[in-house]
């Protein structure tokens, strides 16, 4: 076994820098080629990588790079046996992508209205479909709500007529999270 203690992969240490075997990493970087050949390139005279691919546990000698995939893509192009890691696991990957810019979240159940609405204007300038949706209107509408109900879900949007439909809901998902 490559990283398990006795039998059980369950035991991978998580947060700590480890070498994986490439082989053993699933994922695939949409970074352009070039960047890719320069990376690899880098890591050629090195023999190694600096900053880590973080990946996830998926069984036994089996992961997942979910950030920094264009290292392990470059590592492969470099013909590296290994790659320096960071094992995660779900809430260490949130933390991970949120450090890295990746994912931006706000827990409508606590955030202040200034914070959701940031967020919803966030979404807005990036989703074209948001177009006709006032951030302000639908933060004060979610404060509101929440004063009177404890929030489940984002389902309530629905039925506040403010722009938010049924469509809309998986985009905001990304971003709102009750909690």
């Amino acid at each position: 076994m490559a990283l398990a203690e006795q039998d059980s992969f369950v035991s991978t240490p998580l947060g700590q820098i480890l070498r994986i075997p490439c082989k053993f990493i699933e994922g695939k970087s949409d970074a352009p080629a070039i960047q890719i050949m320069a990376i690899a390139e880098q890591l050629k005279a090195a023999s190694k990588n600096i900053v880590p691919v973080v990946i996830r546990l998926l069984g036994e000698d089996e992961y997942e790079a979910i950030l920094n995939e264009q290292i392990l893509d470059a590592a492969r192009k470099a013909k590296l046996d290994f790659v320096w890691c960071i094992v995660v696991d779900q809430a260490m990957e949130t933390q991970a992508l949120t450090e890295a810019g990746q994912l931006l979240q706000v827990n409508i159940t606590t955030a202040t209205e200034q914070e959701i609405t940031d967020i919803l204007e966030y979404i807005k300038s990036r989703n074209p479909g948001f177009k006709k949706v006032d951030p302000r209107t639908v933060a004060q509408k979610i404060i509101r709500e929440r004063q009177n109900k404890k929030l489940q879900s984002l389902t309530f949007l629905t039925r506040l007529k403010c722009g938010v439909g049924d469509a809309k809901l998986p985009a905001l998902r990304k971003h709102l999270v009750v909690s």
